[in-house]
């Protein structure tokens, strides 16, 4: 576990530490500011014995280079004030609040949970067409900002392997969509909860069934993550709109 560094405190002589911000099994996120380009940032200081962690995670997020991904600016080892060295990851600093947060206030309107749905499953779509998997999509994992929902921590991220790896992402995902529409979280997982019966005012009957369809039990039964991200995005977005700069543009032309 990464030990709080005190506020002030200068990695490379470049980043400085303001003051921390999350903390994790293995890591600490701080506030930081680059010196260097005067940028305000987001350190991730991981303990020294996931060092392997650290460079996992920055290489999955560089390789998806998708607009709801924090960006990744710098990555390494650096030596601490106490003289012990810490694997670290610079990332884009996001002006948001966490998901988990907002629905602990209970569900949210239908349009704003669809559309956070969809980001995701757009950042997934990418992410399983590059051979990913996230492994851990949650509301704990979505950061709410002005420029719209960003999927953080692919820390637990690998690759894709086998087929039903990626469905455990749209499982997740439905879980998730589900939560956002009712309230009710499920850790429990697919093989212990029945598709879900969803009574929102005004929810459209084509988006209860795809959030039923990603929680089927069985993998083979759920849509890709990219089927997901169209479904969802076309149900709440007219046909003269604009096209969502998260699906079509950057992440369409990815999974042809």
């Amino acid at each position: 576990m990464a030990a709080w560094l005190r506020m002030g405190t200068t990695i490379l002589r470049r980043y400085v530490l303001l003051g921390p911000i999350a903390r994790g099994g293995v890591s600490t996120v701080y506030h930081g500011f680059d010196s260097h380009s005067a940028r305000p940032l987001a350190v991730k200081v991981i303990g020294p014995a996931h060092a392997e962690s650290a460079r996992h995670e920055a290489a999955i997020t560089e390789r998806l280079r998708h607009p709801s991904v924090p960006r990744v600016y710098d990555h390494g080892a650096a030596t601490l004030p106490d003289g012990s060295v810490a694997p670290y990851v610079v990332l884009e600093l996001l002006d948001g609040v966490p998901l988990a947060g907002r629905l602990a206030g209970g569900p949210l309107p239908w349009p704003e949970a669809v559309r956070i749905a969809a980001t995701v499953a757009d950042v997934l779509a990418v992410a399983h067409r590059r051979g990913v998997v996230h492994r851990d999509v949650s509301a704990r994992n979505v950061m709410l900002t002005r420029a719209g929902a960003k999927m953080i921590d692919f820390g637990l991220a690998g690759p894709a392997g086998a087929a039903g790896l990626p469905a455990d992402d749209v499982f997740a995902l439905g879980a998730l969509l589900l939560h956002m529409l009712t309230g009710r979280s499920d850790q429990r997982g697919p093989r212990a909860v029945q598709a879900p019966v969803l009574a929102v005012p005004g929810l459209p009957r084509a988006i209860a069934d795809l959030c039923r369809a990603t929680m089927s039990r069985l993998p083979a039964d759920r849509p890709v993550s990219a089927a997901v991200a169209i479904g969802l995005w076309s149900s709440i977005m007219p046909a003269t709109a604009p096209v969502p700069h998260a699906l079509p543009a950057p992440a369409l032309h990815r999974l042809n």
